[in-house]
């Protein structure tokens, strides 16, 4: 007896124990027989698969009385797994069911089954979604947990026919055939899924032709679906499988990533039209998730890449996006053939973890109450909520956005409608504060430059209105929302920055800075005083002081603030003298105890080295240095050529045997000792050309200072 081509092992086991006038479990038990025992593993249901090693194959094949190859060719599971028994050597089998672990089947037509055995036997097979169809005998083959499957006549549903030849003809003519059908499939099964519009009246009437009459409607609205979506996925399929449509659709998107399907619209007129709705366009041009976004989000993405593997990240189906099983959907008949109406029990969508659910469902409530406080989802990526990090959590949702399950994209639409928007969150919570403002203080004013905003949100405004043809048409619309639409946007105007008011602005935060810490030496760069970038807007003025660029009034008004703002030496110099003046804390200093009275300030050993460098220094640098008790008798009288009178110098300490002093300045403190020695195990940086000769002195007291200048 030869088996049918496709058809499942178990299904040929069951025909051949039928024609030896036995039962299946009989045939099992002598196929697997080892020393009496049965080797044999796994549950006996209608839906089961089997299989079988070699040495139980081999006897299937003298049962049957053919050739192992011819058996090999026709039956697909037949060497697909060489199972392990429970008793050791031995023909062996293992039972096995359910959608994962075998592949789709379904009820081999009855009457080309009888015609090819000459018997009223069924039979199971493997299909495909093309072979669902018997176009002769006009039979949908339908797989039903736990039954050996279901034959539906089609008489009255021509168009399931019709769609079949379509089918074939798109997978002869494309290459990527199969994978744009599982595609259309996820598409139809996700409408399925959704609460049909009143307008509906193919899957209505397609599944009242085609329910069997002892069946429940409930349970056969959930069981028939593949067939009653059957032509709309075969249309689905051939329209997003057109290269005409995927060029179409990367036209329509203008470059940027779709937010929703009606940014689409031809796209969604053609599918109406092919699957003949008219109201399907509308219908769809507010989803913002879903197979058919998620095809057209990758479609605009991948198209501008090349490439194999960019390419079938076009026809990758999600996990989340798949049509659940109807073993997960359909309770399990208690008898083969039986057809049971139940109640479905909600079953967790396969692919995701109860551990995901509980973490999403965690970040869930911290946006909740973000956006109660805030308005919005526009979280910036390092920000935390309440110690949670809700930045991090709200990117990495943005980044996978398209594979979400649909419960979790609709509860945070639930909570704002932008948190996954095509464009950054920078600009979003910009947008929310033109808004807030427009609400405070009244409607904007393009035309005169946005006179009641702050500089910076003028100016931003002010830049979307000068891209607002480029700019994507949802933020078109937000920017509408807040008065400035197309005609608002060409006859805006830039803001005008009040000079005079800016100025006056700094020169406030330079005085309030210079009340604080006495001088303005200490403000770099970096330097914000009171959210004023103070440091940023002063070495603008030093550059311009140092180019000699900067108007007299400005630099009058800097120095009636603090004399020394941009002093012709080192910064440096300026911040050690004022440091060293606050640690004599406004008496003079003392140079013939060598400064002991500034111990653990540093500003003793500063002092000093000034000191042995002083006919160096700028003339105001000594004028400053008078200020504090150095004048000039001091310094020379304790400088470098009288090192035997300068306490700091060890000539004092000349008497203690055990002392031993600095070859080079004679200090005897560490800090000092330190700072010679390393000065002269460094040797001087390699001069250019072009650079003036410097001292010995100048160099060691640091970079950047010069004769006369130092630091």
């Amino acid at each position: 007896m030869a088996p049918l081509q496709g058809e499942l092992t178990l299904s040929f086991l069951t025909r051949l124990a039928a024609r030896y006038h036995l039962g299946i479990r009989y045939l099992l038990a002598a196929v697997t027989d080892v020393g009496g025992l049965q080797n044999l593993t796994g549950m006996l249901y209608p839906d089961s698969e089997i299989h079988l090693n070699a040495q139980a194959r081999a006897r299937v094949s003298v049962l049957c009385r053919v050739a192992p190859h011819v058996l090999e060719r026709a039956l697909p599971a037949w060497t697909r797994e060489e199972p392990c028994g429970k008793y050791g050597a031995g023909p062996v089998g293992r039972l096995m069911r359910g959608e994962e672990a075998v592949a789709a089947w379904g009820p081999a037509c009855p009457a080309c089954t009888a015609a090819r055995t000459g018997r009223d036997v069924p039979a199971r097979r493997y299909l495909a979604p093309e072979q669902r169809v018997c176009a002769r005998h006009r039979y949908w083959l339908q797989y039903v947990p736990g039954t050996s499957g279901l034959p539906v006549p089609l008489g009255r549903c021509p168009e399931v026919i019709e769609a079949r030849r379509r089918h074939i003809q798109l997978l002869h003519r494309s290459p990527a055939g199969a994978p744009v059908f599982e595609v259309a499939r996820a598409v139809t099964s996700f409408w399925w899924e959704q609460p049909w519009p009143g307008k509906e009246q193919w899957w209505p009437a397609r599944l009242k032709a085609t329910r069997p009459d002892d069946a429940d409607p409930g349970w056969w609205k959930v069981a028939a679906r593949d067939l009653i979506t059957y032509p709309e996925t075969v249309a689905v399929a051939r329209t997003l499988a057109s290269s005409h449509w995927q060029q179409q659709t990367v036209a329509q998107a203008r470059g940027h990533l779709p937010y929703r399907l009606g940014e689409l619209p031809q796209l969604l007129a053609e599918l109406a039209s092919q699957l003949r709705r008219p109201w399907l366009a509308h219908h769809l041009a507010t989803v913002t998730h879903g197979p058919l976004f998620t095809w057209a989000h990758s479609c605009v993405k991948t198209r501008a890449a090349s490439g194999t593997a960019v390419q079938k990240a076009l026809w990758r189906v999600h996990s989340s996006h798949r049509p659940r099983p109807l073993s997960d959907l359909l309770p399990h008949p208690q008898s083969a053939g039986a057809i049971q109406p139940a109640r479905v029990p909600t079953k967790r969508l396969r692919g995701h973890s109860l551990q995901a659910e509980r973490a999403f469902t965690q970040g869930l409530v911290h946006a909740r109450s973000y956006h109660k406080q805030h308005g919005h989802l526009a979280v910036p990526k390092e920000d935390t909520f309440a110690g949670y990090p809700l930045g991090q959590w709200v990117a990495n949702l943005r980044t996978s956005h398209t594979r979400m399950p649909a419960h979790q994209a609709a509860a945070l639409k639930s909570i704002y409608p932008w948190w996954n928007a095509p464009w950054s969150t920078l600009w979003q919570r910009t947008w929310h504060q033109a808004r807030d403002h427009s609400e405070a203080h009244g409607p904007l004013e393009p035309v005169s430059g946005f006179p009641t905003t702050s500089y910076s949100l003028g100016e931003w405004l002010y830049l979307q209105c000068t891209r607002y043809p480029a700019l994507h048409p949802e933020q078109q619309h937000l920017l509408t929302e807040i008065g400035i639409d197309t005609t608002a946007a060409a006859a805006a105007r830039p803001r005008r920055r009040n000079m005079r008011a800016g100025a006056e602005e700094a020169l406030a935060h330079a005085r309030t800075y210079t009340a604080e810490h006495g001088h303005l030496a200490q403000v770099s760069v970096t330097t914000v005083h009171h959210g004023y970038p103070l440091g940023r807007w002063l070495a603008g003025q030093r550059s311009q002081q140092q180019r000699k660029v900067l108007s007299p009034e400005r630099q009058q008004a800097l120095n009636a603030i603090a004399p020394w703002w941009c002093p012709p030496w080192n910064l440096r110099w300026q911040r050690n003298y004022y440091r060293a003046r606050d640690a004599a804390d406004s008496r003079l200093l003392q140079a013939e105890n060598g400064f002991d009275d500034l111990d653990g300030s540093g500003a003793a050993d500063w002092l000093w080295r000034q000191c042995v460098m002083y006919d160096e220094l700028h003339p105001e640098q000594r004028q400053l240095l008078t200020d504090i008790g150095i004048t000039t008798e001091v310094a020379r009288t304790y400088g470098p050529e009288n090192t035997s009178c300068n306490p700091r110098a060890g000539g004092e300490r000349q008497d203690q045997p055990n002392h031993k002093g600095c070859g080079s300045c004679g200090s005897s403190r560490s800090a000092a000792h330190t700072a010679c020695r390393r000065a002269e195990a460094s040797p001087p940086a390699p001069q250019p050309p072009w650079a003036p000769p410097r001292s010995e002195a100048g160099f060691r007291d640091g970079p950047g200072t010069r004769p006369g200048l130092a630091r």
